[in-house]
């Protein structure tokens, strides 16, 4: 692995190129020969690509062209972050399979409608505890833009791999542990209960990710929270 030191109107690089993988941690910009993840075809693998397939042909065969249309301008009308912590916009077609793909995760129906409101939905913010014993994980009442009396708005949380306490690099393994809806017909209560998608030891870090669906079909970015794996009271 080398470590690199960029300059020349280059200030930070990430992904692939040439076989060459670049990155950054604690230690600064380093890059590393790119390997070609082992393809196990597990039951999510084969569900997420089933459903990627489904999506692609509902865009291209399902929606009228003023749908997609639809999608391309708001699409156009709305910016993200990308890693580098560049401002972007996407195409129509990543913001369909963006929200979309998040529904049928939870199995929720897919919205064929673009949001008729322009921009992502705003961010929350979440904390979390996580007992071994139980292999739960507690999600506090979320603040931020979710609002639990409002029918339509779902919070989706995802759990990484649990590390050793002490380590920098980002968990990987991320995968949907549930989610929690606004008032349908009754607002949810707090803690909410999730299945933990790993086995936890105590003294584990334990990672989270968040991301805000709200009423109106808008995604909002991820938001992460991380605590130690600790036993149940």
């Amino acid at each position: 692995m080398a470590i690199l030191a960029l300059g020349g109107g280059v200030t930070d690089i990430r992904g692939s190129v040439a076989g060459n993988t670049f990155s950054r941690n604690a230690g600064g910009n380093y890059m590393r020969a790119r390997v070609k993840p082992v393809n196990p075809r597990s039951a999510l693998q084969t569900t997420r690509r089933a459903n990627a397939a489904y999506l692609m042909t509902c865009w291209s065969k399902t929606l009228e062209e003023q749908e997609r249309l639809d999608w391309r301008a708001y699409a156009a009308a709305t910016t993200w972050t990308n890693r580098l912590g560049q401002v972007i916009t996407v195409n129509g077609l990543a913001a369909f399979l963006r929200l979309n793909s998040l529904l049928l995760a939870i199995d929720e129906p897919i919205s064929e409608a673009a949001p008729t409101a322009m921009g992502h939905a705003g961010g929350v913010a979440f904390t979390f505890l996580a007992e071994n014993d139980t292999s739960k994980i507690q999600l506090a009442e979320p603040t931020g833009s979710f609002d639990k009396t409002v029918p339509g708005d779902i919070i989706i949380l995802s759990q990484g791999l649990p590390s050793e306490c002490g380590r920098n690099a980002t968990p990987k393994g991320f995968r949907i542990i549930g989610h929690v809806e606004g008032a349908d017909p009754v607002p949810p209560t707090f803690p909410a209960e999730l299945a933990s998608a790993y086995t936890m030891q105590e003294g584990q870090l334990i990672t989270c990710s968040a991301m805000f669906v709200d009423s109106s079909f808008r995604v909002s970015g991820p938001t992460w929270a991380s605590v130690l794996a600790s036993p149940s009271s």
